[in-house]
């Protein structure tokens, strides 16, 4: 009997020991895979990190070019629309004192600067928001209509007269007083706006 009883106490004593040494071992490898996920996880972030920060630095630099590219395209068509409508404004001028070149010089000044003007637009629209590009569309348009009215009076010559002089010299005068001089200002005051707000001079 009292074998017995030493066998099961000798038992229980050595599964209580494997019991132990079990739980010590199963302990260990748990804080170690966890130690192993801790660092795997740290260097997979550390480089998902890296890579956001290169990624990030490459589209600065990317957008650093859009827009410095954007900001010459805007100088250089506002500058290339300033070009074009100041011989068409002193071609249309109503009264001219001593002007040091004729009507055909200017006129052909007209056409090479429009000309230039509309053909960079149309190279660089794809820079440009849908509502500037029908802002600009807008002063071309404005543009064409004082122009055409300048060609039909050259067409006609002096073969006109009576109602059609009369007609022909009001239509002039309308093209410069209120095409010219108002609404395509009022254009060109609403496409400085819009630069200046793609430039980050005011704020939308």
């Amino acid at each position: 009997m009292n074998t017995i009883i030493q066998f099961l106490l000798e038992i229980s004593g050595i599964t209580t020991a494997i019991i132990f040494i079990s739980k010590f071992i199963i302990k260990w490898i748990g804080d170690a895979g966890l130690e192993r996920y801790k660092h795997d996880l740290q260097k997979e972030t550390l480089n998902y990190q890296n890579k956001l920060d290169k990624d990030l630095e490459t589209y600065k630099i990317k957008y650093s070019r859009l827009y410095i590219e954007q900001v010459d395209i805007i100088k250089s068509l506002y500058s290339k629309l300033i070009k074009a409508e100041r011989p068409l404004e002193e071609l249309m001028r109503p009264v001219k004192l001593n002007p040091e070149r004729t009507d055909k010089e200017v006129s052909k000044e007209v056409v090479q600067n429009a000309n230039i003007f509309f053909d960079y637009f149309d190279e660089n629209e794809v820079v440009f928001n849908e509502d500037t590009c029908i802002l600009i569309r807008l002063i071309k348009d404005k543009y064409l209509a004082v122009w055409k009215t300048y060609f039909v009076r050259q067409f006609k010559g002096d073969s006109i007269s009576g109602e059609l002089l009369t007609k022909n010299i009001n239509d002039m005068r309308e093209a410069y007083e209120t095409i010219l001089q108002v609404e395509m200002q009022k254009l060109k005051k609403e496409l400085r706006q819009d630069f200046r707000k793609k430039l980050g001079i005011i704020e939308e």
